[in-house]
């Protein structure tokens, strides 16, 4: 186990690498001048004169492994450079976004996993009754329906008809309802199916067999004997749902202004802020490779399977 434990933290510690790789490639390979543009942006004349003293005042000169070697070693101490657009350094504006990401993130994973196995265990305990078409019917309404589109029917049906909640704005759980629900749609509806189908599959094996063979209702053969044995593969899902949530927050941080690490990165691709732009792809990518990390060794601890090959 302490082999695998050590082959997936260097897996990981590579990922990262490439990552950071990719973010600085990606922003470098950018079409447009950057000291053109930082120029503009400061109010002053884009002329070749000022326009080399600001390429070499942000580093643009130096060859681009230099400049990646810097940036790298920087983002590492937390540094990631002057916001081109405000001036101001990029560090001192992600801890607050970061908390509000996370809030957004980690509210909508406890929602989909309860509503996701709420659906799922709904639709196995009544299989191919009205309990289980309602369950797969919500599923498919889910996985099918835009997120900005749930979140525009929330926001008039709870802020402007109901008026129950804010339709905008990080102040405290009230405002954090929408933008949980409007985030939770696709991922509650995947998971559920997950676990319809994992159930499905776990009460024609012949342990449930054995386990009806001693007399056992059906719901204590779903949540004694069937559960735990799909809870691997949930976990797995759970765990790409809650990665694919990075995308989600860019789309529902705009729409309920919430001033996250989504909106920021938008913010930066909207007015070429590179560094902002480099600073959230590293954000996004790093919290993608350590949420798979958690699950790898949160499914080494579930599966006896796994356990007992790499004992």
């Amino acid at each position: 186990m302490i082999h695998f434990i050590s082959k997936r933290l260097k897996h990981s510690l590579v990922l990262l690498f490439l990552a950071s790789l990719v973010c600085f490639t990606l922003v470098v390979s950018a079409p447009g001048n950057v000291a053109v543009l930082i120029a503009e942006l400061r109010g002053a004349v884009a002329v070749p004169g000022y326009v080399e003293q600001v390429a070499e005042e942000i580093g643009l000169n130096k060859p681009l492994l230099m400049r990646y070697v810097d940036w790298l070693g920087d983002a590492v101490r937390g540094d990631f450079g002057i916001s081109y657009r405000t001036g101001q350094e990029v560090s001192a504006d992600l801890p607050k976004r970061m908390f509000v990401t996370g809030t957004l993130i980690a509210g909508s994973a406890v929602i989909a996993t309860l509503l996701s196995l709420a659906l799922g265990l709904l639709g196995a305990l009544w299989p191919y009754k009205l309990p289980d078409r309602v369950s797969r019917g919500l599923a498919l309404l889910g996985a099918s329906t835009p997120t900005f589109f749930v979140g525009a029917l929330l926001i008039y049906g709870f802020s402007v008809t109901f008026q129950l909640f804010p339709s905008f704005g990080f102040n405290g759980p009230q405002s954090w309802v929408l933008p949980w629900l409007s985030a939770v749609a696709l991922p509650a509806a995947v998971l559920s199916r997950v676990v319809r189908v994992g159930l499905e599959e776990a009460m024609a094996s012949p342990y449930v067999l054995t386990a009806k063979s001693k007399g056992l209702g059906r719901i204590t053969i779903l949540f004694r004997e069937a559960l735990p044995n799909i809870t691997p593969v949930f976990i797995n899902a759970l765990g790409t749902q809650v990665g694919l949530m990075t995308a989600t927050a860019i789309i529902v941080e705009p729409l309920f202004a919430w001033q996250g690490v989504g909106d920021y990165f938008l913010a930066g691709v909207r007015f070429r802020d590179f560094m902002v732009v480099q600073a959230c792809l590293l954000i996004f990518l790093t919290f993608f490779i350590v949420v798979n990390l958690i699950v790898d060794l949160a499914v080494l601890m579930t599966d006896p399977r796994i356990r007992r090959q790499w004992s």
